[in-house]
């Protein structure tokens, strides 16, 4: 599976994605609640935020919403997503910019007091994961926060398969085709476990590294850049 393959999907489901999503990801506001209640600064902080594979601005919208003082940079490598995004998101457009690209080659910007992702960075296999995490903390400014909601697999084999069947019935009983989406899944993901995620983030330099959710082959976890002292 190419990203071109990984694009083409997501500029067809973009504008039913939102509506969609709540079928195929238990406790999806839940997770962001945890992102949010994890963003340790002041509303009226002015701080400098990149959304990492934006989507429709889900993340986005939260973090603009509570943050009065915030801008954002929402970056994802789908036109139509962008464009949905930008759609929610008119009501802040003083204080976001869109970014067309592949956040693994493309450059992102810098100087970041929050970084946040949603079921974005699990395109890039272990090797880009951990160059990723590198660039995003060059990226970033001392202090700053990085958040993290994916889709990953299980510290063995069988308990990844175990996440995977009750993943499936959760589809399933939303009424959705739980042998298509899982197709899906295995042709254009690529999880890791949060142990490894975690661990990279660490040896990446960030600190106060830790899953803050976790939910069968769901979780959300992330740490800081530490300050300069």
């Amino acid at each position: 599976m190419t990203l071109n393959n990984v694009r083409e999907h997501f500029e067809q489901e973009a504008f039913s994605y939102d509506n969609l999503i709540l079928k195929l990801i238990p406790y999806y506001h839940e997770q962001h609640q945890v992102m949010l209640d994890m963003i340790d600064f002041p509303n009226n902080a002015s701080i400098k935020v990149l959304d990492l594979g934006c989507g429709t601005g889900v993340l986005s919208h939260l973090v603009l919403k509570n943050f009065q003082q915030a801008n954002l940079v929402a970056f994802d490598f789908s036109e139509n997503m962008l464009r949905a995004c930008k759609n929610n998101l008119s009501a802040y457009q003083d204080r976001i910019k869109f970014q067309q690209g592949d956040f693994a080659i493309d450059d992102i910007g810098s100087d970041y007091d929050l970084v946040i992702s949603g079921l974005a960075i699990h395109h890039l296999d272990a090797e880009g994961k951990q160059a990723l995490f590198k660039k995003l903390f060059s990226k970033m400014n001392p202090g700053s926060s990085l958040l993290i909601q994916e889709i990953v697999k299980g510290v063995s084999e069988e308990l990844t398969q175990k996440y995977e069947k009750l993943w499936r019935k959760f589809i399933k009983d939303n009424g959705e085709n739980e042998n298509y989406w899982f197709a899906k899944h295995l042709e254009e993901d690529i999880p890791d476990s949060v142990e490894n995620q975690t661990r990279w983030l660490a040896e990446s330099g960030f600190v106060d590294v830790g899953c803050h959710f976790r939910y069968l082959n769901f979780a959300v976890f992330g740490g800081s850049k530490p300050k300069i002292n």
